[in-house]
């Protein structure tokens, strides 16, 4: 009997979705145990709360670093893109969304 793909599929994220909160546990730990007390209790929830999207955001960031300096390494030439203030162009994403509710699908608002 095979597994369903969807408990395959969840079984391979599981690592990617953990890790950040299991990083900001450690560090919390190692925190209390160079201190010698605890991490305010404030201090806590908005760092868990942060660790998703900031682990996102530097996964951007390095994969366009990477993509750079092999492209560089290769001799090859990164093919043009269109500028973003917002990691992972979430500026542009949302500039979709509105084309997309309006109808106009072809039509590129700026902000």
């Amino acid at each position: 009997m095979q597994l369903p793909p969807g408990l395959v599929a969840l079984v391979r994220l599981l690592p990617r979705i953990l890790f950040a909160p299991a990083t900001v546990y450690v560090s919390l730990q190692v925190y209390k145990a160079l201190v010698g007390e605890s991490p305010p209790q404030w201090l806590g929830i908005p760092v868990y709360l942060l660790a998703l999207p900031a682990t996102f955001a530097a996964n951007v960031f390095y994969t366009r670093i990477r993509d750079r300096r092999q492209a560089a390494c290769r001799g090859a030439v990164m093919p043009p893109s269109i500028n973003y203030r917002w990691p992972g162009a979430l500026d542009k994403l949302s500039a979709l969304v509105k084309n997309f509710t309006s109808g106009y699908l072809g039509k590129y608002h700026t902000f």
